[in-house]
């Protein structure tokens, strides 16, 4: 009977293992998509691409679009969380001690995670700043924001340079 019953918690602990790596996945796949759009290039004679780049007038230089959400963490934990974000963003630290504090941070909290993910300054282009929507309580913690440099893209399509930057906690 025990022996059974080990086996079933070694089936599911590995069933619970593959249903939050596909959620992480999706997850993922999903904030991709929605920070960036597909880009048809379109060939212009010179008149019109003078036009263009003469009244071209590029997204303001900044953070733009700046969101977090929660999952199992409480309010404080969260608080915490964007803190060290904060941080990140002034550059006060890379990717890695920022990935290398949210660990040390969960496990001095006894918070299980599964993996921690951090991207600074994913290049893109936007002509304006797509809406970014997170949801609590898909991850433990989530945050995405879009940075502008507001310079036009230097190739000279009617797109603003900018960056994605993102942390999730699975």
């Amino acid at each position: 009977m025990k022996k059974q019953l080990k086996r079933l918690c070694k089936e599911y602990k590995k069933l619970i293992l593959v249903v939050a790596i596909v959620a992480m996945a999706v997850v993922c796949v999903n904030v991709f998509i929605s920070l960036n759009p597909r880009e048809k290039p379109v060939e212009v004679n010179d008149s019109v691409k003078n036009s263009i780049q003469d009244n071209y007038v590029p997204i303001s230089k900044g953070w733009k679009e700046s969101k977090t959400s929660k999952g199992d963490i409480t309010s404080v934990q969260k608080t915490k969380m964007d803190g060290l974000i904060e941080s990140w963003k002034k550059s006060d630290m890379s990717d890695s001690d920022l990935k290398n504090n949210i660990m040390k941070y969960l496990d001095e909290q006894g918070i299980d995670y599964k993996e921690v993910s951090v991207t600074s300054k994913g290049y893109t282009l936007y002509d304006k700043i797509p809406e970014v929507n997170l949801r609590d309580g898909s991850n433990l913690y989530s945050f995405v924001d879009i940075y502008s440099t507001g310079k036009q893209n230097p190739n000279g399509t009617h797109k603003t340079v900018c960056y994605n930057w993102s942390a999730f906690v699975f």
